[in-house]
């Protein structure tokens, strides 16, 4: 019963994975508040403005760039 679970989570992450890939604001503005004035077309930007009004620690910024070098 348990891999069945984990089956089905595998499947929502991945559904995740690809509405952000599909349209990344969308994701982002479900959890984050980001502002117009913050230039969207610009990855470094969108982390910026989250670090600095603390939505998102550096350690949980760094453990997302572990997570994400890992599946290079």
């Amino acid at each position: 019963m348990e891999s069945l679970d984990m089956v089905g989570n595998m499947k929502d992450v991945m559904d995740m994975y690809q509405r952000f890939r599909q349209n990344p604001m969308q994701m982002l503005s479900q959890r984050f508040n980001i502002p117009q004035n913050v230039n969207v077309s610009d990855p470094n930007s969108i982390i910026q403005h989250l670090l600095n009004t603390g939505q998102v620690s550096q350690e949980q910024f760094n453990n997302v760039m572990r997570m994400k070098n890992q599946f290079k």
